[in-house]
Order: structure tokens, then sequence, then C-alpha cells
């Protein structure tokens, strides 16, 4: 069976303004094509062909929990400077202290059948990786939730749609989420069975008790890029 996997870009009805040349963001309900695929190998596959097939349009793909295709925007040179500077100071605080594995943003996650997402930073702890098969036997993704995520917000993204999202990495098991507000200058903290935590332009961000050691100075990093 063959399967046509090249989309046409469909906006959102709620889109951020943006600049002109940025694709606007959507999502697509493909559950009625996920549900002829027998496992996670095979959607790993239709995955990878799909993103190969569109990756001309300008957009990052995840699946969501429910089926649900979402397109959003790649990033820009800001988008991509503020993952990138806490991409580092995750790795450089993994290196000199508990290791680890720290994803990068194009790094998935396999959550539940069939989602796939991606969070724009990452850490999975030696504890987690120590079960999981030696390197070159492992699966494509990370197949369980990792102990951090943090999400950046885009223009491209609502602050709604990143909260949905935050809400779905902390039922799947994550243990500290951050999501990050460059707009508004907040950084929204989520830990299981507690309500959010929302810091109005904090210089710094501690990982405290999930990350120990870890503090990230989100105010000159992220806030007031240059």
């Amino acid at each position: 069976m063959t399967t046509q996997t090249a989309i046409a870009p469909q906006p959102s009805a709620d889109v951020i303004a943006s600049d002109a040349d940025m694709p606007a963001p959507f999502s697509l309900d493909i559950s009625s094509i996920l549900a002829l695929l027998p496992d996670d190998d095979a959607l790993d596959e239709w995955f990878l062909r799909f993103t190969a097939d569109n990756e001309d349009l300008g957009y990052q793909f995840e699946i969501d929990q429910h089926g649900r295709l979402w397109a959003m925007a790649s990033e820009g040179m800001d988008g991509l400077q503020r993952a990138g500077n806490l991409y580092l100071a995750l790795r450089v605080w993994s290196d000199d202290g508990p290791g680890g594995l720290v994803m990068p943003g194009n790094g998935l996650v396999r959550v539940p059948w069939p989602g796939r997402r991606g969070p724009d930073a990452g850490w999975v702890s030696p504890e987690q990786l120590a079960s999981e098969p030696p390197a070159g036997q492992r699966p494509h993704g990370v197949p369980f939730a990792p102990r951090f995520v943090a999400e950046i917000r885009s223009i491209s993204n609502s602050l709604e749609d990143q909260q949905d999202k935050m809400e779905e990495w902390i039922a799947y098991g994550v243990s500290l989420g951050w999501l990050i507000d460059p707009f508004l200058r907040q950084v929204h903290i989520y830990r299981p069975n507690t309500a959010p935590e929302i810091l109005d332009d904090p210089e710094t961000i501690s990982g405290a008790p999930e990350l120990p050691g870890f503090t990230f100075n989100v105010r000159s990093r992220i806030f007031d890029l240059q």
C-alpha cells in the first residue's frame, strides 16, 4: 500500500501576526492514516518519510497523542539562538555534573501512541539511560518521558497551544517543564500534581531539585537576546 505524504499548508485561524514570509502554522487530523500502521517502528518509518517529503515547506512537524499532525514554522535566527543558548547551558551542566543525554531541538520523543513530540531542549537522566540498549540498537526517538523538557515560544506559536503541549508533557511523566515566553518575558514552570508557577521577567531559573545545580540566566540568554 502506498500513501501520499506531501501536503499543502492550511493556515490556522489563530495565527499570530508575524513576518510575511513566515509560513502559517496549522494542524491536521491524520488518525485515519496512523490507524493503518501496525507499530512504533512503522510509525517512525512513515514519519521520517513524511518529513523528508515536505521539508521544502519550511515547517517542523510533530504528532500529538490524539493523532493530530502539527506543523510549526521553522525557527528564524532569533529562535535558533534562544534554543541554542539553553541547549549549550544544559550541555555544560550535564557534562560537568550528572551526565545523561541532553536533547537538542530536533530530538523526538515517543509520547503515547501515536505521538511524536519534540521539545526545544530536554534532559534524560543517567538512570533513565541505564535500562536502554547500547548505542546502535536503540529505537528512533526517546521511548519514554525525559526527566526535563523546555519549550521556547516562537512568534508563530500561540501561548494556549504551548500550554496544552506542556500539560501533555507532564501527563506523560516529565518531572519538570519550562515554558519560556520571550514576548511576555515570562517563564511557566510545570511539575506533576501542581498548578504551573509563572515567573515575571526573572533573571535566572533554577532547575532544582530535578536538575541539581543547574541555573539558567534566562534574561540575558533569551529575553535580552543581542
